[in-house]
């Protein structure tokens, strides 16, 4: 019985810290509004970064306590996921349309941050100093990005909406969704993850490349497939690249910089090889029409599919 339990706390902790990241992601909205923060700067840093937050929140706590293979699995697994299930879902529903710019600057940034992850990694630990690096390339990609879209849409900014009269309301759900997110990962999703390993018999980066990073990715999962549905894959495309982005250099930076993060050789050799190579697939085939037909989205499920066939039954037995 033991077990079900464990599964059950699982699964009630995976929609506890979906809806807390809903929470999140709409209070700190309203609290930039408030502060008069342009729409297009909350979509490129609150809500990408909102989304993220699970996978930071699971990644930081597990690295804290030990679990380093949980917080580099559900980082690799996460990322995969995004575009293997997540994007592929959203491209099968509707075309997944990318703006030029995001192809031509965070896609090539995306993939150059995966090929240095790789090679960070490739001494098999993610040191205090790596992380250290990984944050300080965080800082000045939201840097760049913030000072670019000021610059490129002044007038679009100063016409946001008026600000409402107040953000207490908003304030506590901003309270409330955080503490949901961090209590579900604390005493939910981490301790049934290791538990169910521990039953299983395979070791927790599986749980965390699967499970866990399937878990965590829902809050981006239900965003990418809402928006492609109501045709508006512009915002599926780019929270998909941002929330790689920032799993990459925030979520392992600060689990690295937390403790250091050993890494087996099945990650190296085969998850962060796949990393790299969905990304530069996205950028293949978006570069063309500047979007992702059924097909494309049909290619990267089949290949996440595989993998995670592959790492579930063949890998780490």
């Amino acid at each position: 019985m033991g077990i079900y339990k464990d599964i059950l706390i699982f699964i009630v902790g995976a929609l506890l810290i979906i809806r807390s990241a809903d929470l999140f992601t709409s209070a700190a909205e309203a609290i930039a509004l408030f502060f008069r923060i342009p729409r297009v700067i909350i979509g490129l840093t609150i809500v990408s970064i909102a989304t993220t937050t699970p996978e930071f929140t699971v990644s930081a706590l597990a690295a804290y306590r030990g679990s380093t293979g949980i917080a580099v699995g559900n980082v690799t697994g996460s990322c995969l996921a995004n575009i293997g299930v997540i994007l592929a879902a959203a491209a099968l529903i509707s075309p997944v349309k990318f703006d030029v710019r995001t192809v031509h600057k965070e896609m090539v940034f995306l993939i150059a941050i995966s090929v240095l992850l790789f090679l960070l990694m490739w001494d098999g630990v993610l040191s205090f100093y790596d992380g250290l690096g990984l944050s300080c390339l965080l800082v000045a990609f939201l840097f760049q990005v913030i000072r670019r879209e000021i610059r490129a849409r002044k007038e679009q900014a100063t016409a946001d909406p008026a600000q409402p009269r107040t953000i207490k309301k908003d304030v506590v759900k901003f309270v409330i969704g955080t503490a949901g997110v961090v209590i579900s990962a604390k005493y939910a999703i981490i301790p049934a993850g290791i538990a169910i390993a521990q039953f299983l018999h395979v070791p927790e980066i599986v749980i965390g490349i699967s499970i866990i990073a399937i878990g965590t990715s829902l809050p981006e999962l239900v965003t990418a497939l809402m928006a492609s549905a109501k045709k508006m894959g512009e915002l599926a495309g780019g929270n998909v690249i941002g929330a790689n982005i920032l799993n990459i250099l925030w979520v392992l930076g600060v689990s690295s910089m937390l403790r250091p993060l050993a890494i087996d050789v099945q990650t190296r050799m085969v998850s962060m090889p796949l990393v790299v190579g969905f990304s530069a697939a996205v950028f293949l085939f978006a570069r063309q029409r500047f979007a992702l037909a059924k097909q494309h989205g049909a290619a990267l499920l089949l290949g996440y599919g595989l993998y995670l066939g592959y790492i579930v039954f063949f890998a780490y037995r």
